[in-house]
């Protein structure tokens, strides 16, 4: 998809902002949930394990009505499922990465 190689290190910036944002004094419900729609586009060509938890996640972070501290709940999940995905393959892969 446009050159993206499926790497997670590009939303991972998104979702610590999003994350880090609990009382919303950086980023409007408007702009979250921006940001969570056009990550949710992205998850069929993200290279992780466990696509369908961080779908639902995202989408949950999409939907109108959330608090910022909900929100920044979903993120933290989702960026939890990432390292432990990328220390999977770090082990798997015996060190090297």
């Amino acid at each position: 998809m446009f050159g993206f190689d499926g790497s997670t290190k590009a939303i991972v910036h998104f979702l610590e902002k999003i994350r880090d944002n609990k009382e919303g004094k950086d980023l409007t419900h408007k702009e979250v949930r921006a940001y969570g729609r056009l990550m949710l586009a992205l998850v069929p060509e993200l290279s992780v394990d466990r696509p369908e938890e961080i779908k639902c996640l995202l989408a949950a972070m999409s939907t109108a009505g959330l608090p910022h501290y909900d929100r920044s709940f979903a993120a933290a999940q989702i960026l939890k499922l990432l390292k432990d995905y990328e220390q999977r393959q770090f082990d798997s892969s015996g060190g090297e990465f």
